[in-house]
């Protein structure tokens, strides 16, 4: 009986090493690496930015539309498919109500470095121009009780605020969902890829063959030239005591 091929979504919080490590399980034969297609990448951060604010209806039609195409992905692979869209964070329930044997990889990182990558990234920092601010919405971290005073916080606040609603999100859903998802801390990732990508491999069921990426670590300490004090006092004050 031939292996079933799985489909597996690599998620996180945006700027958190996410396009590396989906480059990295990319580069094994035995896995098709779709890295934010056009088809599907769209559709994903449109519900995940949007269905906290839109219609259930038109959130939906965006979900079947996803699923067909998510579908047919599968069935025109003939090995294991990885999804690297980082917003299917916020469609993890649906995904596994549709795709019973889908495994996720959920990438995080601290949130100064997080942060600070945001900060210099103008297709991140466009989320607050073209959203609105003033409802709820749990991809930009906004919740019922700072929806009043959201649109007022300064630039590093809010990006700390969205941080903590992935971080919250990523450990929410591996509770929930233990054996369906694996955690990489994108730091360990970068200092000492060597077990990561063995527990990747145990965890998709397929040889330890991926191709490491020349990793700079230099690069870790980076945000420490780039936020102030002040940044990071905000940042800090902003954010509430999370999980280690």
């Amino acid at each position: 009986m031939d292996k079933e091929n799985r489909l597996f979504f690599v998620s996180g919080t945006g700027r958190s090493g996410t396009h590396l490590v989906g480059r990295t399980i990319a580069s094994h034969e035995e896995i098709s690496g779709r890295i934010e297609e056009s088809d599907t990448f769209g559709l994903i951060t449109r519900i995940a930015t949007t269905q906290d604010v839109k219609s259930p209806v038109s959130t939906m039609v965006y979900k079947g539309l996803l699923k067909y195409r998510l579908k047919r992905a599968l069935s025109n692979s003939s090995s294991h498919v990885l999804e690297k869209s980082h917003p299917s964070l916020w469609l993890v329930d649906y995904l596994l109500d549709e795709f019973k044997s889908a495994g996720f990889i959920f990438v995080y990182r601290e949130m100064e470095p997080t942060v600070s990558s945001m900060l210099e990234h103008k297709g991140v920092l466009s989320w607050y121009s073209s959203l609105s601010q003033d409802k709820p919405n749990r991809f930009l971290g906004i919740t019922s009780a700072n929806a009043s005073e959201f649109s007022g916080y300064s630039i590093e606040e809010k990006c700390a605020l969205r941080w903590q609603s992935h971080y919250n999100e990523i450990f929410r859903l591996k509770e929930k969902y233990q054996d369906k998802i694996i955690l990489v801390k994108y730091d360990d990732f970068m200092v000492n890829p060597s077990p990561i990508v063995e527990d990747l491999a145990e965890f998709m069921g397929v040889s330890n063959a991926f191709n490491i990426e020349d990793i700079k670590v230099r690069s870790l300490d980076h945000w420490k030239d780039k936020l102030d004090e002040s940044q990071l006092k905000r940042m800090r004050a902003i954010t509430e005591a999370l999980p280690v």
